[in-house]
């Protein structure tokens, strides 16, 4: 199940973070994941497992563009979909916010509304590993 993130969430996802090797960065400040959480202002969402979060993804929206800081999923649930369905949500909320949409339609009107739209900002998404900034 996907859930706005909020500061009950940041020892999981740091845990999260920290149980895929080569995510993690220790010099990073101590409160790295709540200034992420407050920097995007909204579009920043886990994915809840059984009993632990499995996935996480912050969005930041600048206006023009948008773009996901962080976007993991955790190694025993990869292949699920599980990093699919949380962008997907972090589109919605930014079509939805570049709309104005309050939460006011409901069900297949809101969706039909949506589908019909073209998404107005690119969102740019990197893995670590596919930036150039994180190459050798």
């Amino acid at each position: 199940m996907i859930k706005q993130a909020t500061s009950q969430h940041v020892p999981a996802i740091r845990a999260l973070m920290q149980s895929v090797p080569g995510f993690w960065d220790d010099s990073w400040r101590p409160d790295v994941i709540e200034r992420g959480i407050d920097a995007a202002r909204g579009p920043t969402f886990v994915y809840e497992g059984d009993a632990n979060i499995v996935g996480f993804v912050c969005a930041h929206d600048l206006g023009f563009r948008a773009y996901l800081s962080e976007l993991i999923v955790a190694g025993g649930s990869r292949s699920q979909g599980i990093g699919t369905q949380l962008v997907r949500r972090v589109e919605t909320e930014l079509v939805a916010s570049q709309y104005g949409f309050d939460g006011s339609l409901r069900g297949a009107e809101r969706r039909s509304n949506l589908a019909n739209l073209a998404p107005p900002r690119r969102l740019l998404c990197f893995a670590r590993n596919d930036h150039p900034s994180f190459s050798n």
